[in-house]
Parts: structure tokens; sequence; C-alpha cells
């Protein structure tokens, strides 16, 4: 769904029939056509291992429901990423013998840098890749690198993979926002290991994070590979941000539900410039009176590194006059309730206040620089004709370049700023 939602986005096709070739995927043909869904025409991609495309998995409330023949679970997907494969179990005593064979996360990895992806479109696909070993790991216990994955490990997610992070690219997708909460479904589907239930084990560790609901009917809506493209590549879960609207897309399923239209839809557009110096940002706030202050820096880190623009943490008295931690994190609009979910699951807090504010900032960027001992990193704050006010030197990297060194942190501080631009002080006098 997400291959054809970038098909009718305007990616050529013949980009998806040449891919097969760059991973190095001989028995394997991709082709693109026009199909309805419901009301809503749409672009439909096909993978075919072998002249056969992958078997569907049994969706057990058709079984149950006498609705026909079994089909592919997922097929229900409205509005949210989903490929139509069963990947939902990973077996690290399997074999390389079988339907598909076996293939670890190395091999998979081996494909993408053997298929040539554009540099981001190959950071994308390594990172779709490693979370979906990591949590198929986790949920049988096992190290990612020891995971064989049946179908998420077989050609056409290869394919589902690679060409959803190269299409992105092709069209110059470099921020991508999902509606939520993610709709996961309900009930239960049986794949090779039985009956599980709906989201299966491997999409709830997935999503860890990112704001879901159940329904709004009982299907399967996401998938394990469905889930690591989502967070592989969503910038932001919320609502619709301001755009200048160009075009939207449909990306169909292999089902046609009359009962809701199978569709992956796509808006692509232009951001809209925000006032010069002004922007929007979300707060979260909360306060912590019960949280050991040995973990409040690994909570800061886990939220910086969960996309916050910065978080920061301030001593205070609280009733009864116990000690505590007043907590602020600063974030784009759209990603706070995510990391409000971080919160509520990694603190004892019990709520989390959150707000949008405007702010007037500097315009910023971030450059490497050469200095006597090594490259350092370098924030720097500009006005509206760009010139450059201030230089901030990443610390750790002067602290990193002066202890090989022997020089002081500053003497590599000096030395980035000089390189970085930064106008000399003025004279007081």
């Amino acid at each position: 769904m997400f291959l054809g939602l970038l098909v009718d986005l305007g990616l050529d096709p013949a980009v998806l029939a040449e891919l097969p070739g760059r991973l190095g995927l001989s028995a394997v043909a991709v082709r693109a056509e026009r199909t309805t869904r419901g009301p809503l025409d749409a672009a439909r991609v096909r993978v075919a291992v072998r002249g056969h495309e992958e078997p569907p998995a049994e969706a057990l409330d058709d079984l149950l429901e006498g609705d026909g023949p079994p089909h592919a679970a997922g097929d229900h997907d409205h509005g949210h990423p989903e490929v139509g494969h069963r990947d939902d179990v990973a077996d690290p005593h399997r074999g390389e013998a079988g339907h598909h064979d076996g293939r670890r996360l190395v091999e998979m990895l081996a494909a993408f840098e053997r298929a040539a992806l554009p540099p981001r479109a190959l950071e994308r696909a390594r990172r779709a890749a490693g979370l979906l070993y990591a949590a198929e790991g986790k949920v049988h216990g096992v190290p990612a690198d020891e995971v064989h994955l049946h179908e998420a490990g077989a050609d056409d997610a290869l394919v589902d993979i690679a060409g959803t992070c190269l299409g992105l690219e092709e069209l110059g997708i470099a921020r991508v926002t999902c509606s939520a909460p993610v709709p996961l479904g309900g009930g239960a589907i049986r794949c090779a290991h039985g009956v599980l239930p709906v989201p299966v084990p491997a999409v709830v560790e997935l999503l860890r994070g990112v704001p879901v609901a159940g329904g709004p009917i009982p299907k399967e809506l996401v998938t394990p590979t469905g889930a690591a493209l989502l967070v592989a590549l969503v910038d932001t879960f919320g609502p619709l941000p301001p755009l200048t609207l160009e075009r939207v897309g449909h990306g169909a399923g292999g089902r046609n539900d009359a009962a809701l239209p199978n569709v992956l839809r796509g808006l692509l557009g232009a951001p809209l410039e925000e006032t010069a110096g002004t922007r929007q940002v979300a707060v979260l706030e909360t306060a912590l009176d019960d949280m050991l202050p040995q973990d409040v820096p690994v909570l800061i880190e886990r939220l910086l590194a969960a996309g916050a623009r910065d978080a920061m943490v301030t001593p205070v008295q609280m009733k009864k006059g116990r000690p505590g931690f007043h907590l602020t994190v600063i974030c784009d609009p759209g990603e706070e309730h995510r990391l409000a979910g971080i919160l509520l699951h990694d603190t004892p807090t019990l709520g989390v206040r959150m707000r949008v504010d405007r702010r007037v900032e500097w315009d910023r960027d971030v450059i490497a620089v050469q200095t006597p001992w090594g490259p350092v990193r370098v924030k720097r704050a500009k006005d509206t004709r760009g010139r450059v006010l201030r230089a901030q030197p990443e610390f750790d990297d002067c602290r990193h370049a002066a202890d090989a060194a022997g020089v002081t942190p500053d003497a590599v501080r000096q030395a980035a700023r000089r390189a970085a631009g930064e106008p000399p002080a003025e004279d007081p006098s």
C-alpha cells in the first residue's frame, strides 16, 4: 500500500520495476496497475516472487463469519501503512530451508547496500529493518542478530522496505506526518504459529510511544513491517500540518472490502512558511516527587533521542515538603502525544500537561568545521538575512578532540568558533 501510494503521488513505476535487480533478487518482479477500492480509484503495486505473490494469511474473523476464502490479513488498512504480507512471527531456530529462506538482519542490510540507495533512503531502510528485527527478537526472547524472519525477511518484503524508502527520496519527500491515533484494528489472525490477537506482539512492541487506538473494525490494520515503516519514516504523529496541497494519492491493498475503502491515502505538499523568526512549539510539563535522581538523566536522554527539541529539570519542593523535580519538554506540535506516552510509561507520573506556545527565535543550522585538532560540529544562530550571530561548538566534540591532542577544551572551542564564522565580540568601551 505504501508503494501504491507513492506511485499514485507520481513515482515512476519503472523505479520499482528495476529495484529487484538492484537488490540482487533475480526471481522477483514488480508491476503497478490501476484498481478501485470502494468508490476510490487507486494504484496497486504487485510483488511476485518466482511468479507468485505472497499467499494470503488466514483472517480468523473471516473464517468464523463464513465470508468466503481467507484473505490477506491487514488488507483493511484505513489511512495508515500496511504491508500485506505475513510478517508477524520470527523463528530464531529456523534454518535456511522452507517456502521462504529465513533472512537475518545482516543479509537484509547487505541487500540495501547492494542496491546503492541514496544516503537518506539507505538510512531509513536500515532503521526500519533494525526496528523490525529488534522487536521480533524481544518478543521471542533472542538477540536481534539471531532472528530469522519468515515472510518479513523474504524477497517481497525487501522490495516493500527498500521501495518505500527509495520512493520517498525520488519524490523529494523530506518530512512525513501520520494522523493519530493510529487505528490497530482488533480480533485475531491465523499465522504460521497459530492464532494471535490483533495487534500482534511485534506491533505492540514497535509502537511503544506512538498514539494508537483499537478499531474501527475487528481486522488487523497494522502488521510489524507496517509498524516498522511507520516508526522509521514518520516525523510527527498528529493533525495535518499547514501546507500548500499539490497532490493526493491512494495506495490499494489486496482486499476490496465494500464496507471500508482499503486504501492508504497521502497528501503531498509544501509546508507553509511561518512568519520570519517565529514558530509554534509544544510544551509538556509534569511534576515528579517519587523518581530516583539518578534515573532523571536517563529519561532526558530518552526524550531527546525520541525527537524532543529540549528537555530540562528544575528542583522543586512539593506538597508535604517533599523534594521533587519539575520536568519541561519542548517539541514540535504533533509530537506531544508520543512524548507524553514516554513520560507516562517511563516515570511514576499520573498525568502530563500539554500546550502549544509561540516563540520568537533565530534561525539556526549545524555545520562541521575543521580545527587544528580535528572536526567539530557547531550550531550557528543566524538572523533573517543569513548572517551568523553566534556559534556554539558541540561540547562532546571539543572534549574528545582536546583529550586526544592534550589541549584544553576551550582552545578547541575558540578555534571552532572562528572556523564557523562567528563575528568577533564588540568592544563594550
